[in-house]
């Protein structure tokens, strides 16, 4: 079974056989991550020697903490819906609800990781705090890195698929380590991602593609050398993906370096060597029926304008929904407070966040606070997406108080195919995914029912 070993060298195999590309090849990379930061983000000069230095913290932390492990990889072809499409859902509440949660976390993590991090990157910049944001982003050039590596994309992770068992530490340590002074690289500047999500799982996809170059070497520079140690089978292997090596570790660099000035970029552009004009000591929700009330406080504010509130659906795309006059220069503290309206979105989490504007100009961000308890105003159901699908599909519903509810799918005949939902459900916004291998094309209907009156129907196609 993947990754499973004995209680007693679970710590060591995990640290040693899994540490992405060894610590020579980790340092690399994040060695070359500062350099391609523009500038304007003003990054200390303690920058890149903490990148390197704790470059494989994120192994370290192995040994100790149970959840790091699933964050240096994912067997990206053990989901049926990627060997089927070349690619998956980025959700993971989707995934844990289409295969169970312990069953994607045992095929690893490494995208997830990859976000959060960036996200929480983010929020220290937003607040300040640039050692935790110099920890992040060491961090963050891990996982990236191993996001790169294509043994740590794929079930066949060390080639016991392939009868080349033992190539994963080969690969990423030993041959790293013999031509590690040919591995050099320069960079373009870094670029703001617009989509992390897609931008991270592309890399990922790729990765995967990689893999077929990697074993080729391998059992080429086996059949050359006759074994797979020595300076023979090394050098081969090398002449077969030295390229390759280098230029994983240079797009890992860039990534990297991409995630990092966009995260900055998003906190608002923060100087590590500047003042905050205002002091944000609290930000804070309320939730009601069909309402989010936001509360803030501030304990000082210089030359502050007022306050741009925005909101997002889905992490990426922010809207201003209202602005709050600030109070000029003042000592003393002061609250504020804005009620926003929701009644007409059919969502199960909105995320908000400040942006506070100076008289001239100059801007910063709050840090972002994620509303999750949002009780809808009315019972609903929401067209599958996508719709046509193949081959799985998601249906959204939400419910203004507790009540038993049905979801059902029937087929055209009116049959009963699956019960997706069928119990008490807590007031609230939902998702659930229909998986459709069990089914052949043409149409089918959903079927909701809840509380004491609310039915609904609706149509969707499946096409395989």
């Amino acid at each position: 079974m993947r990754r499973t070993f004995t209680k007693a060298a679970v710590s060591v195999v995990f640290i040693l056989l899994f540490a992405g590309w060894g610590s020579v090849g980790h340092k690399i990379i994040n060695g070359n991550i500062a350099v391609c930061c523009p500038p304007s983000m003003n990054l200390p000069a303690t920058w890149s020697p903490f990148l390197i230095s704790h470059a494989s913290d994120a192994d370290n932390r192995k040994g100790t903490d149970p959840t790091e492990s699933p964050r240096h990889f994912i067997d990206i072809d053990a989901y049926p819906e990627f060997v089927a499409n070349g690619y998956i859902n980025q959700s993971y509440n989707a995934n844990v609800t289409l295969h169970g949660s312990s069953w994607v976390i045992k095929q690893g993590t490494v995208p997830w990781a990859i976000i959060l991090w960036e996200d929480s990157l983010k929020r220290a910049f937003q607040q300040g705090n640039w050692n935790m944001a110099m920890q992040l982003s060491a961090d963050l050039g891990h996982y990236v890195g191993d996001g790169h590596q294509p043994l740590h994309c794929t079930q066949n992770y060390d080639g016991q698929m392939t009868n080349q068992s033992g190539v994963h530490s080969r690969y990423e340590t030993d041959l790293v380590k013999q031509y590690q002074n040919l591995i050099v690289y320069t960079n373009d500047k870094a670029s703001y991602v617009s989509d992390i999500s897609n931008y991270v799982f592309d890399f990922i996809y790729l990765s995967n593609k990689d893999l077929d170059t990697v074993l080729y070497a391998d059992s080429v520079a086996h059949a050359v050398a006759g074994a797979t140690t020595g300076t023979v089978y090394l050098q081969k292997f090398w002449d077969l993906c030295g390229y390759q090596i280098i230029q994983l570790m240079k797009t890992a660099s860039k990534s990297t370096a991409d995630l990092i000035y966009t995260a900055w970029i998003d906190a608002g552009s923060p100087d590590p060597n500047g003042t905050s004009p205002v002091e944000l000591t609290s930000f804070t929700t309320n939730t009601s029926i069909g309402k989010v009330t936001l509360s803030w406080r501030t304990a000082t504010e210089i030359n502050n304008r007022g306050f741009e509130i925005q909101r997002t659906t889905d992490n990426n795309n922010w809207i201003v929904i209202a602005f709050k006059n600030g109070n000029g220069t003042t000592t003393n503290p002061n609250n504020y407070s804005f009620t926003d309206n929701i009644s007409d979105l059919n969502v199960n989490k909105l995320s908000y966040r400040l942006r506070q504007v100076d008289f001239n100009g100059q801007s910063q961000y709050s840090p972002v606070v994620l509303v999750d308890n949002i009780i809808p105003v009315n019972y609903g159901v929401s067209q599958n997406f996508p719709n046509p699908f193949n081959p799985s599909t998601i249906i959204k519903y939400q419910i203004p108080q507790n009540s038993l509810v049905s979801l059902k799918v029937y087929n055209s005949l009116g049959q009963e195919v699956a019960t997706l939902v069928n119990g008490m459900v807590n007031a609230g916004s939902y998702e659930v995914q229909l998986n459709s291998s069990n089914l052949s094309s043409g149409v089918y209907y959903y079927v909701i029912k809840a509380g004491e009156n609310f039915v609904q129907t609706k149509k969707m196609i499946l096409m395989k």
